[in-house]
């Protein structure tokens, strides 16, 4: 490709990962005898000292506690005036869960966190604006978002059952479709999380929080029950029972009534808030709404399979930057789009939406003119949520909750991005003084040892 600029967001994460050579080729099935499975699973998590272009080496690693990781003493980076980075000589990556990592990291016993539930900021808040708090917040721009996707594919994907495959040409329908986000009082779904000034009603789409985001190309569906049922009498989904729950036209599945099964990680509180806040308001419209809670990795699962008829799901790269992985914005391949993705024939049943979004996709990624790429951005926007693409839940900043002692630390930097904010602080520039230094060390005064063996050495 001529300048293929967009490849430069993904190097190093999340798909360009170089490792070293001469670890690594004895193990590649082009030079040795082994399959791609066993070469994928040639450094077990215990491997430590391999040879990294980092700033720090993994010396030591506790399963279910902690990782411990030195100074690189090759690392390849200096400071203004010439000195080696990183300034810190260890880290610790200690395992935790989502709620109890905010906990730690305001409390001071952690350092670093990335506060995302918004269930946790209210307490946060709090004990960061005491004087004796060891921790400070900084919220960034409202980057965190919730879409609702409808599967769109009608060609397979997931081999659906005859209810599925109905379910499907539903959320292929625009009225159906409206009917769904002109249902959602959004304003309560943000105060479910949380109450005050951090969430705001997202139609979906792009994040308002990037620089490519124009309000006046995002079209909103506001609350409207009664409208909202209107558009579905116009699906033609009426309540022939009397059960308060709209049946399918007696063509279809003997006319009984539409049940949708969403998909949500039931690892994270606010997934399963929203969830419970979805299922609540489906049903004044008349829609009966059964949750399918996985774990993350079991949700993946069902996900990339297509196994669903809605999921859940929260903004991903694209909506945020724009600029990385642009491809997910639309179906511009088999497996691109994160809800229609193509059937056992690889092929695509793009909507004429669809199609538009594309086209305006693939504009923007060989686009070299940045007054055009904005204009596609904003015909993006109007496409996608004129004919509600997805259907936003709702949107709110993180915050970086971040030890006082260290200093160094980029103002305003989003706790998410082209990646997260441990990696956005570029954390070999944080330095803590000398007067605030603690003995935290594991292995002071040791540098990284032989590539396989364990720990460090003297």
């Amino acid at each position: 490709e001529a300048f293929p600029k967009q490849y430069l967001y993904t190097m190093s994460y999340p798909n360009f990962c170089p490792g070293p050579s001469h670890i690594l080729k004895a193990k590649h099935p082009k030079y040795s005898k082994n399959t791609y499975d066993q070469f994928k699973n040639a450094f077990p998590p215990e491997f430590m000292n391999m040879p990294v272009m980092g700033a720090w080496v993994p010396v030591e690693y506790r399963p279910d506690d902690i990782i411990v990781m030195r100074r690189n003493p090759y690392y390849w980076k200096v400071d203004e005036k010439g000195d080696q980075l990183p300034y810190l000589n260890e880290l610790h990556y200690k395992l935790s869960t989502w709620a109890d990592r905010d906990v730690q990291a305001v409390a001071g016993s952690a350092d670093f966190s990335n506060l995302e539930q918004p269930e946790n900021f209210v307490a946060s808040l709090k004990r960061a604006a005491e004087e004796t708090a060891p921790a400070r917040l900084a919220f960034g721009p409202r980057l965190i978002g919730y879409n609702l996707r409808m599967n769109f594919s009608a060609n397979g994907w997931g081999s659906p059952d005859e209810r599925g495959e109905a379910i499907r040409e539903l959320n292929r329908n625009e009225d159906f479709r409206k009917a769904v986000t002109m249902a959602l009082d959004r304003k309560a779904i943000g105060d479910s999380l949380v109450k005050g000034p951090f969430t705001a009603i997202y139609p979906g789409g792009l994040s308002s929080g990037t620089s490519f985001y124009d309000r006046n190309s995002t079209v909103y569906y506001p609350f409207d029950l009664e409208g909202a049922k209107a558009e579905l009498a116009k699906a033609g989904l009426k309540d022939t029972d009397g059960n308060g729950i709209v049946n399918f036209p007696a063509g279809t599945l003997g006319g009984k009534d539409v049940e949708i099964v969403m998909l949500i990680n039931n690892q994270y509180t606010t997934d399963k808030s929203l969830a419970e806040g979805v299922v609540g308001q489906m049903e004044k419209l008349g829609l009966k709404i059964v949750i399918n809670s996985l774990d993350g990795a079991k949700r993946d699962d069902a996900h990339y399979a297509g196994r669903f008829d809605w999921l859940i799901q929260r903004n991903t790269t694209e909506l945020s930057s724009v600029v990385q992985n642009t491809e997910q914005l639309a179906p511009v391949g088999p497996r691109t789009s994160w809800h229609h993705r193509a059937g056992k024939d690889d092929q695509l049943d793009l909507m004429p939406f669809e199609k538009e979004l594309v086209d305006v996709v693939n504009k923007f990624r060989t686009s070299q003119n940045n007054e055009e790429r904005v204009d596609l951005m904003k015909q993006y926007q109007k496409i996608s949520t004129e004919h509600v693409n997805t259907v936003g839940l709702t949107e709110y900043p993180g915050a970086l909750i971040v030890n006082k002692r260290f200093s160094n630390v980029p103002q305003g930097t989003p706790i998410m991005m082209f990646n997260w904010a441990e990696d956005s602080v570029i954390r070999e520039r944080l330095w803590v003084a000398a007067d605030k230094q603690g003995k935290y060390e594991l292995f002071p005064e040791q540098l990284p040892g032989k590539p396989g063996e364990k720990g460090p050495i003297n």
